[in-house]
């Protein structure tokens, strides 16, 4: 396929019967690993792919590095690849226009946009005009480069220090409605668990709606039947498996067997097959 036309197929995903499930990958090898599993997209993990470079997240990992693994992700599988930019990487909008451009030249066709303000976790978020503005400006480049690159624009209000949750809503439904008529594809609220407000979203939008994976989120089936059009694991995948090593280390030091690590494990002959191409 055609950039332009994973671009499309990712947009048509989030439009199906059933919620687009995304296992965030955080390099080439986890991203082939969930494309054999059957997933119809790949999506990268800002978070993930930081800590495995690492950097803490939060857009201190350099931009070079972190294009880098989204081009070595795209370029290890043949399904559709959407990026995990956070904010944009960019002080304005001119260098957010280049992160775009660098995005589609690395081969992805969609992008989370974040409206967290970069710096400490949970602060404060971009006034909204000024969001919109940044979303706006990210597709018109898409339009003059022939790539209806997906956005995911997501909202942050659920996770502000201090947030009321009343206030938290509004924020989410103002801002929700203001990306999608700036140009989103889908609005991305982490932090959104109740069933009840995950149905208001989805009804109050009539636009795609994207999910986090985290505890106390209702399972996908539920999810589905609530209207959810996506779910993404984030960072959740990387950090297991940085669970998982370190039960090994820890089996290592205290019992000396091999269990951890043995049961389960991808064998290095289908490991080797995966990464052939």
């Amino acid at each position: 396929m055609t950039q332009a036309e994973k671009a499309a197929q990712l947009l048509q995903l989030h439009h199906a019967a059933q919620p687009l499930v995304l296992v965030n990958a955080w390099d080439a090898a986890s991203a082939r690993v969930v494309e054999h599993a059957g997933f119809p997209a790949i999506a990268t993990t800002s978070a993930g792919v930081a800590h495995a470079l690492g950097y803490a997240d939060g857009q201190n990992v350099p931009w070079t590095a972190m294009v880098g693994t989204i081009g070595r992700v795209a370029k290890a599988v043949r399904v559709p690849v959407t990026a995990d930019i956070e904010a944009g990487f960019a002080a304005d909008v001119a260098q957010l226009q280049r992160t775009i451009e660098q995005v589609l030249e690395a081969g992805a066709v969609g992008i989370n946009l974040e409206d967290a303000l970069p710096g400490a976790a949970h602060g404060p978020l971009y006034p909204l005009e000024e969001q919109v503005d940044r979303i706006q400006s990210v597709r018109r480049i898409c339009d003059r480069l022939k790539v209806h690159l997906v956005i995911n624009a997501r909202t942050d209000a659920y996770w502000q220090r201090g947030a009321e949750p009343q206030q938290a809503w509004r924020a989410t439904l103002e801002r929700g409605a203001a990306y999608l008529q700036a140009g989103a594809d889908c609005v991305f609220v982490p932090g959104l668990r109740s069933p009840e407000r995950i149905r208001e979203a989805v009804e109050h939008w009539k636009s795609p709606v994207n999910i986090l994976a985290v505890p106390g989120v209702p399972p996908i089936p539920e999810l589905a039947r609530l209207g959810v059009k996506r779910v993404s694991f984030g960072s959740g995948p990387m950090r297991a498996a940085m669970g998982l090593l370190q039960r090994i280390c820890q089996e290592a030091k205290t019992t000396g067997t091999y269990d951890a690590f043995t049961q389960g494990a991808v064998p290095y002959d289908e490991m080797q097959a995966l990464m052939a191409k």
